[in-house]
């Protein structure tokens, strides 16, 4: 047993059968918080009283609630269960079960309180820390006479390093003696700091992201991308599922899919290929920008890393960041990927993270690093023709929006064409570039070239496509359906085709 599951034992067996004593708890906010206005600082606290309310409410736990000394006292049916709610409550410092002690004078205090400790500093060194609020009394004043009536009990006084202390706040004509304690994430409380809309896509990166401006007092909803065919809408769902879980105690978190698949189909058939990633940047900063205003958000959140990739120059991301018209907020751009991973496991998204797979990559060969931006515009108006501002619009309109804290995963279903094995009399098409490995199957044909080739092909026949690891080979087989082909995706790539049965 720890030391203080020790002293939760110890005072609530000395408390039993004492009358007047109320067990609830104490719950402090951010440090920051303190730094506001008196007038923000009520407004804050308001905001966290409601949340906290919907939190428990949602839990299915029944408390009241009230503030108290810029402190929030809640007493529940379910203590342990609603202490663990409330730490992942933004604007939460730190939740404390404590014991309400009414007293008519320093005296009376120390009478009541004193008995609750003897057991807990038996031979040892202890140290008393009390606060006060509006007390007729100092804090020192506290220290110095319950400190007195516990040292017969105790090995002494250790005001540095004492092996057990007496923690408690002290107001007008009650103290909280405190238990035990656990920290919440700090912050602000959600709501407090608007409204944003985060770029997601389920990886380490995006809910680190999304969770560093929801500490901040931001409600964050979220976009999705369907890339076509790439298989990451439903991971990145669950991901964020988990996030909402998490990290949103009763609050609404939706997350919209928005399919961008006929701009990757037309980056591939007309942009070269070192300047794909960061056109699809910009048209997911387009669509992310018109969707933010439809929804009277005011920025923009991505998981992007300085130099994290090759894509994530400062010039790159100057580049792609013209293409939005709200804020774009980065709040990991200057985080290594090992802080994200770290952060990632601290807020629980780590494992389910880890089972998604990376984005479809629609650049063959090198990418550029240094974007011209006049190059950049020239290549984006050749797409004006198949995927314009009106086209975005409408795929912003057409988006399904989901409330993530109900979403069944058992409704994303993988794709028709993606099969696991080879379909009887199938040709089977390698499109992995040259140096990817030895050919197999029937047909060579680079995913580089193949959007410009597929009028080689014979319609007549079925088409099973193997890549590295079954991503391009969704997308190219998404293209050739569009086109009237009968086309597949081996899902899991070339290293499955041997076991692959037909």
């Amino acid at each position: 047993m720890t030391e203080t599951a020790e002293r939760k034992t110890e005072t609530a067996r000395a408390a039993a059968g004492r009358p007047g004593f109320r067990r609830g708890l104490l719950v402090r906010m951010g440090g920051e918080i303190y730094t506001k206005s008196s007038r923000t600082r009520r407004r804050f606290l308001r905001v966290l009283v409601n949340n906290i309310y919907l939190a428990l409410r949602e839990s299915g736990i029944r408390a009241s609630i009230r503030p108290e000394w810029s402190r929030v006292l809640v007493y529940a049916d379910d203590l342990p269960r609603a202490r663990e709610v409330l730490t992942r409550v933004f604007g939460v410092y730190a939740v404390a079960e404590a014991l309400e002690v009414p007293y008519a004078s320093l005296e009376d205090l120390v009478e009541k309180v004193a008995p609750l400790f003897r057991e807990h500093v038996a031979g040892k060194t202890f140290a008393v820390r009390a606060r006060r609020r509006r007390a007729p009394f100092t804090s020192q004043d506290v220290g110095r006479e319950l400190g007195a009536a516990l040292l017969p009990f105790s090995a002494g006084v250790d005001l540095d390093d004492p092996e057990a202390e007496v923690r408690l706040e002290v107001g007008r004509d009650r103290a909280f003696v405190l238990l035990e304690e656990s920290r919440g994430p700090g912050g602000f409380p959600a709501g407090t700091g608007g409204r944003a809309l985060a770029l997601f896509s389920g990886g380490f990166d995006s809910p680190v992201a999304a969770w560093r401006v929801m500490r901040r007092g931001i409600r964050v909803d979220l976009v999705v991308y369907d890339l076509g065919g790439c298989g990451q809408v439903g991971q990145a769902l669950a991901v964020a599922r988990e996030l909402a879980l998490r990290w949103a105690p009763g609050l609404e978190v939706r997350a919209n899919v928005v399919d961008l698949a006929p701009v990757v189909s037309a980056l591939v058939r007309r942009v070269d290929p070192r300047l794909r990633q960061i056109l699809l940047k910009r048209a997911m900063y387009r669509a992310g920008s018109i969707l933010a205003g439809e929804l009277g958000f005011e920025a923009l959140v991505t998981g992007e890393s300085l130099g994290q990739v090759s894509t994530q120059t400062l010039r790159n991301l100057a580049v792609a960041e013209e293409a939005a018209s709200v804020p774009v907020l980065r709040p990991l751009v200057g985080s290594d990927k090992q802080e994200i991973i770290e952060a990632a496991r601290s807020i629980g998204t780590h494992d389910v993270s880890a089972l998604v797979k990376e984005h479809c990559s629609i650049a063959t060969g090198p990418v550029e690093t240094w974007a011209d931006p006049e190059e950049v515009l020239t290549a984006e108006s050749g797409l004006d023709q198949d995927v314009d501002e009106a086209w975005l619009r409408r795929a912003v309109e057409n988006r399904r929006v989901i409330r993530l804290k109900s979403w069944d995963p058992a409704g994303e279903e993988s794709p028709g064409y993606v099969v696991d094995r080879v379909p009887e009399g199938a040709v089977v098409v390698d499109i992995r570039e040259p140096g990817e490995g030895e050919p197999v199957g029937d047909l060579r044909l680079p995913f580089s070239r193949a959007m410009e080739s597929l009028e080689e092909l014979d319609p007549s026949r079925e088409y099973l496509l193997v890549c590295a690891s079954g991503r391009r080979s969704e997308l190219l087989a998404r293209e050739m359906i569009g086109r009237g082909y009968r086309a597949y995706s081996l899902e899991g790539g070339a290293g499955r085709l041997a076991a692959a049965p037909s």
